[in-house]
């Protein structure tokens, strides 16, 4: 794994997020561009346009967890809950601290962000209000069954009161919008924002220990959008690792196969909740359109520079060594130990976990799916062999993993994660 940078990562996950409704497509690159550029009018310096360049491309990360109806994203409604289930989702992990202050504001009215007492500096509060203007100035421009002229957009945001958006702000706005560049910053969606906004985005790289615990925090992402889900990653990560420390990789290869499974699932945010929570098996429609999923994750994994052999271990656990596989078909020669052992990891957590339509299998049926899978040409026959020989180990070590992962699913469900 080469160094990535963190607004590499940012950017490959604001883009998974397009994936979880049609509405909401380029929607955070465009809030935050615009965030950007309105805060460079006012003079914004580079740590703090960081700080809001996180912010704005994961404004609306709660609303995917909550089940919330994202068709226009209307701003007439009450969103307040999404911006708060943000906050929690970020507010862990030390990158996104300050930027989960301005999620959990990004709707809250300037006067009574003027007027509240919460501990906020006042350049984080104006800062969040200025994710809050670009958020309206998208929505404005592409709302459900419309698409606003700039002109209109314009005279809209004129009438806007100063209760709402901080008039240094709305004058920023106002005083860019006549402007042709404005428009191309904010909606170019073919440039990266990490082109577009210079080198001062280039010095942050992260270490694998910060890559490790934010891909933990992303799989609150993708597996808390059903009760069903809430614990699968988790389950697939930690399998893999004991498999992959029996199967003698080194201790950094075992952390990479960590990320690997925590990351694997990433496309799911694709599939709606109602085929991940239904309680009987798919129809052949919504079986295909599951499957996409692997789609989606070789799509927003490969667009992260430095992934390279993690990518292809996440996005490979549906692939099979007799290429009866998807998305791509491959087999045993194109499919590497790290791709095979994750394989393995998620048939092993796939059929002990209980699912909608069914409780986890015991030892037994575990150990004769796998060695049929295995004998049919499927999975890793050697791997396998480590999975059954070890089975009581590695199913406690997932297990456990398992419960916590659901222990904190029901802390975040229930307003205290």
């Amino acid at each position: 794994m080469r160094n990535i940078y963190l607004i590499d990562l940012i950017c490959g996950i604001s883009a998974a997020l397009d994936y979880v409704s049609p509405h909401v497509v380029g929607h955070h690159k465009r809030v935050a561009m615009g965030s950007a550029v309105l805060a460079n009018h006012l003079g914004v310096k580079p740590p703090s346009l960081m700080d809001l360049l996180l912010a704005a491309l994961l404004h609306d990360i709660g609303a995917f967890s909550l089940h919330v109806v994202l068709d226009g994203l209307d701003f007439d409604t009450d969103v307040t809950e999404h911006a708060v289930a943000g906050h929690r989702l970020l507010r862990g992990h030390p990158f996104l601290a300050r930027a989960s202050r301005m999620v959990l504001h990004h709707h809250t009215p300037w006067r009574d962000l003027r007027e509240a007492d919460n501990g906020d500096d006042a350049e984080t509060l104006l800062l969040a209000n200025v994710i809050n203007m670009a958020d309206r100035i998208d929505i404005l421009r592409r709302g459900k069954g419309y698409q606003r002229s700039r002109e209109e957009v314009r005279e809209i945001v004129d009438r806007i009161s100063e209760a709402y958006i901080a008039p240094e702000v709305k004058r920023a706005f106002l005083e860019q919008a006549d402007s042709t560049l404005f428009w191309t910053l904010m909606e170019g969606m073919e440039d990266s924002i990490r082109d577009v906004m210079g080198s001062e985005l280039l010095k942050q790289h992260i270490s694998m220990s910060e890559m490790l615990s934010f891909s933990d925090f992303f799989t609150h992402i993708i597996d808390f959008r059903s009760r069903h889900t809430a614990t699968h990653s988790k389950g697939v990560a930690e399998t893999a690792v004991q498999l992959a420390g029996l199967a003698g990789m080194t201790p950094r290869e075992q952390e990479y196969m960590r990320l690997a499974g925590n990351l694997h699932d990433i496309g799911k945010l694709a599939v709606p909740v109602r085929l991940l929570d239904k309680p009987g098996k798919l129809d052949p429609t919504e079986y295909i359109r599951v499957q996409d999923h692997m789609r989606v994750a070789d799509t927003v994994l490969r667009d992260i520079p430095g992934l390279d052999e993690i990518a292809d271990w996440a996005c490979q656990h549906h692939e099979r060594l007799n290429g009866k596989g998807y998305p791509h078909g491959l087999t045993a020669d194109d499919l590497s130990q790290g791709s095979r052992i994750m394989q393995v990891a998620d048939v092993f957590t796939a059929i002990t976990e209980d699912r909608p339509y069914r409780k986890g299998m015991d030892r037994e049926k575990t150990v004769g799916v796998l060695t049929s899978m295995a004998d049919k040409g499927f999975l890793d026959k050697d791997i396998v062999g480590l999975a059954v020989g070890h089975y009581e180990a590695i199913d406690a070590i997932r297990r456990i993993s398992q419960t916590q992962a659901l222990a904190e699913f029901k802390l975040f469900t229930d307003g205290e994660y």
